[in-house]
This record gives structure tokens, sequence and C-alpha cells, in this order.
């Protein structure tokens, strides 16, 4: 029987972008439906978090480099102190 584990793996990115643009990019990120968990995890500091399928990847990493249009910038953070 095949190994099913990566079709169900996810994947937890979390970056650091402008305060003021947390709101637009949760409300595009919401209007791709069911690609990712979007959560804030420190508003003060614009540190945001994404939780997807693995499946999802490609999505979650076009959206992102998209956002680059809009002159939001990400900067990945492995850790969050």
């Amino acid at each position: 029987m095949p190994d099913n584990r990566g079709i169900f793996a996810e994947r937890t990115k979390r970056y650091i972008i402008d305060r003021s643009a947390i709101g637009f990019f949760k409300a595009v990120l919401e209007s791709y439906e069911d690609v990712a968990i979007f959560s804030v995890l420190d508003g003060d500091r614009g540190i945001i978090e994404l939780i997807y399928p693995a499946c999802f990847e490609e999505d979650v990493r076009g959206i992102v480099a998209d956002m680059a249009n809009y002159g939001i910038g990400f900067r990945e953070v492995p850790d969050v102190q």
C-alpha cells in the first residue's frame, strides 16, 4: 500500500510584513479558499503565520511572491521569540 503521509503533511511559515499590510494580505489569502490558515502572531511587529497542506506549497509561494506587486515584502522568520 502506498504511503500517503506526504499528501496530508502540513507546512508552517512565519513572516514579518509591514503591519499596515496585514489586513490586505489576509483578505487576499482568504480569497483563495482553504489554501492556508492565517494567524497574526504579533501585530505590533507584523509577524504572521501560515499553515497549509504541503500540496499547496506552490500556491502559497505564488501568493506571497505576488504581494511584491502591491509593495508588500515578506521576510521569513524561522522562530519567533
